[in-house]
């Protein structure tokens, strides 16, 4: 998740040094995030959150999904993993963070798509994992750039201790087994303030 949230990072890759130092804003409207949960071992579904904000600035990256903004098409499964999965009166985002590395965004270009591979910290309630997002950058324009993942970002249930919480959504839901690798993609834009 997010996520999504790598890719911002990326999107630095395509500026110039001296352009860097600006500040960015996610688009919100031109951004997306996406999950799959599979269920029972061959019953796949895409879910999604519907609200993304993000900045960089300075080389410090910072993507924010609130939680209440999930969308399984499911009213009671969207509440039932905002209680079980995300304790979301506790904790009310997802969050990704990432230093982005001289290497990555110290190139010179007009527009064009670079390949990067960006580690990130991801927070889920309450516990933060770093993963690495694989991502193709593309800047538009001097002003624009839009990062998208190049892959599938593994999100480990284990690593973020939601093991239980699926347990519970299992139960809840009478299911044989959801599987504790959750696959997220994205595509995020960002616009420089001038």
């Amino acid at each position: 998740m997010l996520k999504s949230l790598l890719t911002t990072t990326a999107a630095a890759a395509l500026l110039s040094t001296s352009v860097f130092a600006a500040d960015w804003t996610l688009d919100s409207e031109r951004s997306t995030l996406h999950f799959v949960s599979v269920k029972n071992d061959t019953i796949a579904e895409i879910h999604r959150f519907t609200e993304l904000s993000g900045e960089m600035n300075d080389g410090e990256l910072k993507v924010t999904v609130p939680v209440a903004s999930i969308d399984t098409a499911i009213p009671i499964r969207n509440e039932r993993m905002l209680e079980h999965l995300f304790n979301a009166d506790e904790y009310a985002s997802v969050t990704a963070t990432a230093t982005i590395p001289t290497e990555i965004y110290d190139i010179e270009t007009a527009t064009g798509t670079l390949p990067v591979v960006v580690p990130m910290t991801v927070f889920i309630a309450g516990e933060a994992v770093e993963v690495d997002a694989a991502l193709q950058v593309t800047k538009l324009d001097a002003d624009h750039v839009v990062a998208t993942t190049s892959q599938p970002v593994l999100i480990n249930a284990s690593e973020f201790k939601l093991v239980a919480g699926i347990n519970k959504l299992q139960e809840i839901a009478g299911l044989q087994a959801i599987d504790h690798v959750i696959p997220v993609t994205f595509t995020v834009q960002f616009s420089r303030e001038n």
